[in-house]
C-alpha cells in the first residue's frame, strides 16, 4: 500500500525585495514545496505585489496570504485583490484571513473593538464577491452595491489566529488552517479538535502546521526574534505561563516596534523559544518533527524563514531534512 506523506510549504514575511523573495519561493519549488504562503505585515513589502511577482517567478507552487485581514485592508479591496491574482494564476491562489497583529495594527494606530467578528464579516463578504453576487453590509465596516463581476470564481479559503473562535471558525469554515504559534506539546491535541469541529460542521479542513526549526548552534539566537510578536499577540494565559509577565510584554512591544524584533528578542526567555519551536541538533530536529506529524498528522508542515541574512542557503538545506522527518513533496 502507497502511503501519501503530508507536504511541505514555505512561509514567507516580506523582509526582501520581491524579486529576492520570488528567487525563494523558486528555490522551494524546485525543492518540491507544494504551497508559498506570504505574510502580510502593513510595513514590509505590498502583499499583492510580492505574490503578483513570485506567481509570475513560479508554475506550480499553489500561493496564499499567510494571512491578511479586514483592518488594514477593506474587504472589497481585498477580494478584487484576490480575483486579481486569481487572474495572473490560476488554481494556484488561496484567500488567506486572520485578525491582525501587533507587528500589522500596532504602527497604524488600530485598536479593533471586535476583531473575531470583523474576520467573520470579511471572509462572508469576501467569498460572496469572488462568486459574482453583489453585497451590501453595514457592519464592522461598510460594503454598498459590490460587486466583481469580472471575478474568475470562488477561491479556497485560509484562516489563521492562536484564539479558540478563530480556531473554531477556520474549522467550520475554511479550507485550509494555518497552524503557527502553538505550544509545541499541543499541536497534536490541536489537530484532533480542529476535525473534530470541521466534521461536526460537515468541513474537512487541511492542517499546515508551521514552526520555527533551527539544527544549528546559532538555533536560539536565529529564532528568538520572531518570538517578540508571538510573545505580545499570544492569549495573556499562555504567555504567562511561558515566563512571560504583562510588564515584560508590554516592554517587548514597545521596544519591537521601536527598534524591531532583534532589538526586543533579548526579552525573550529560552523557555519560550523551546516551547514554541523545534530546535537543537538535526538528528533532534528530525525526531521531534516525525513525532510531531505521526501524533497530529498535519497535511502539511509549513517552514517559516528563521534568518533572512542567509534564506537561501535555509531553504536549500530545509528540505532534506523535512524528507526525514516524513513530510514528502509535490513532485
Amino acid at each position: 500500500m502507497i502511503v501519501s506523506l503530508p507536504t511541505w510549504g514555505l512561509w514567507l514575511e516580506p523582509v526582501l525585495p520581491p524579486l529576492e523573495l520570488a528567487a525563494l519561493a523558486q528555490e522551494a519549488e524546485r525543492a518540491g514545496a507544494s504551497h508559498v504562503f506570504v505574510a502580510d505585515e502593513g510595513t514590509e513589502r505590498d502583499l499583492f505585489v510580492v505574490l503578483s511577482v513570485i506567481a509570475q517567478s513560479t508554475s506550480r507552487v499553489l500561493l496564499g496570504a499567510g494571512v491578511t485581514n479586514a483592518l488594514t485592508r477593506h474587504p472589497v479591496t481585498l477580494a478584487a485583490g484576490f480575483a486579481t491574482l486569481a487572474e495572473l494564476a490560476p488554481g494556484r491562489i488561496v484567500a488567506g484571513f486572520g485578525t491582525g497583529g501587533t507587528r500589522t495594527l500596532a504602527p497604524m494606530g488600530l485598536e479593533p473593538a471586535r476583531p473575531y467578528t470583523t474576520l467573520v464579516q470579511c471572509i462572508d463578504v469576501v467569498e460572496e464577491l469572488l462568486a459574482g453576487k453583489e453585497v451590501t453590509i453595514e457592519g464592522e465596516f461598510a460594503a454598498r452595491d459590490a460587486k466583481l463581476s469580472w471575478s474568475p470564481g470562488p477561491l479556497p479559503i485560509a484562516t489563521a489566529g492562536r484564539g479558540p473562535k478563530v480556531e473554531r471558525l477556520g474549522a467550520t469554515r475554511a479550507d485550509w488552517i494555518l497552524l503557527s504559534g502553538k505550544q509545541i506539546d499541543l499541536v497534536a491535541e490541536t489537530c484532533a479538535r480542529i476535525r473534530d469541529a470541521g466534521k461536526s460542521a460537515g468541513n474537512a479542513p487541511r492542517i499546515a502546521w508551521s514552526s520555527y526549526i533551527g539544527w544549528d548552534e546559532d538555533t536560539l539566537e536565529n529564532v528568538r526574534p520572531h518570538f517578540t510578536y508571538i510573545a505580545t499577540d499570544m492569549p495573556a494565559d499562555l504567555r504567562r505561563a511561558a515566563g512571560i509577565d504583562d510588564d515584560t510584554a508590554a516592554r517587548i512591544q514597545t521596544i519591537m516596534l521601536k527598534d524591531g524584533m532583534e532589538a526586543a528578542a533579548r526579552l525573550v526567555p529560552d523557555e519560550v523559544v523551546r516551547r514554541y519551536a523545534v530546535v537543537g541538533d538535526r538528528d533532534r530536529t528530525v525526531a521531534e518533527l516525525a513525532r510531531i506529524r505521526a501524533a497530529a498528522r498535519p497535511d502539511m508542515f509549513l517552514l517559516p524563514v528563521n534568518d533572512y541574512s542567509r534564506a537561501g542557503d535555509f531553504v536549500r538545506s530545509a528540505p532534506a531534512l523535512l524528507a526525514d522527518a516524513g513530510f514528502g513533496n509535490a513532485t
